[in-house]
């Protein structure tokens, strides 16, 4: 652990919040860490746009008017959303650093993705669908760095953790993902439809062309997949406050620590 890490002053105040709650204190979190929290999901969203564009390309066209590209639009939407954990897992990894380190560095956020980069493919990639109800697995792998097998009877893997973090909380997390899909869309929409006026306006033309339909359509749906990875970790926290009270435990821990550094 880092020497600057302090337990019991974490700088996102740890304790229960509503949902609601968590929506605004994202707005608030994405303001106070805009610029690193930036350059992590422009380090993950710039190669996935390129490669969604490349992939689609085919599909791109669009008539004259207002005729919308529909299988482009929702091929684009299955693919990020397939794409956000693996894409979005340096904004994760920088916040929970962000949360107890002054000033993280970038590059043992960069050995910590990698180190999870497995897990993560096999998990999110290959095993998304039937772990869907996990949405805190991302936090699970990057944050906790369970290994994939335990070694030990009663030590934690990945998938063992998981199941005892989401224990009981089927409805809760079938809500709050369901009002976030919906949450989500909403944004989207206004903002893609927000540039799309706002270029027409500057342009004097009011026929929205192929970057409407592509670049700026994939950038927006991608702007709100960073704001929701956001609210998603501050859930995570909310989470394990909840269920293991863990802002007793990091006082505990930090005590531990303050303790033995006068025992030396």
């Amino acid at each position: 652990m880092a020497s600057d890490v302090q337990l019991d002053k974490a700088r996102i105040a740890i304790r229960e919040r509503s949902f609601i709650d968590i929506l605004d204190l994202a707005l608030r979190v994405l303001y106070r860490f805009a610029r690193p929290l930036a350059v992590a999901w422009l380090a993950g969203v710039a190669p996935a746009m390129i490669v969604n564009s490349a992939a689609l390309y085919p599909l791109r066209e669009v008539n004259a008017g207002l005729d919308l590209p529909l299988p482009y639009m929702l091929l684009m939407v299955l693919l990020v959303v397939w794409e956000i954990p693996l894409i979005t897992a340096p904004m994760t990894l920088y916040l929970g650093q962000a949360t107890f380190q002054e000033r993280p560095a970038a590059r043992q956020i960069a050995w910590e993705f990698l180190g999870s980069l497995g897990q993560l493919i096999l998990y999110q990639v290959l095993l998304r669908v039937p772990l869907l109800a996990w949405p805190y697995l991302n936090e699970v792998i990057l944050l906790e760095r369970n290994p994939m097998i335990a070694r030990r009877r009663f030590a934690n893997s990945t998938s063992r953790r998981c199941v005892e973090l989401h224990m009981h909380e089927g409805g809760d997390v079938f809500v709050r993902a369901l009002f976030s899909a919906g949450v989500a869309l909403v944004l989207a929409a206004a903002l893609w439809v927000s540039i799309g006026m706002i270029r027409s306006l500057l342009l004097s033309d009011l026929d929205w062309d192929n970057p409407v339909f592509t670049f700026w359509f994939q950038l927006s749906l991608w702007v709100v997949a960073g704001y929701f990875t956001v609210v998603r970790f501050l859930c995570y926290l909310d989470r394990r406050i909840r269920r293991e009270g863990w802002e007793v435990e990091l006082l505990m821990r930090a005590e531990g620590e303050r303790l033995s550094r006068q025992l030396v």
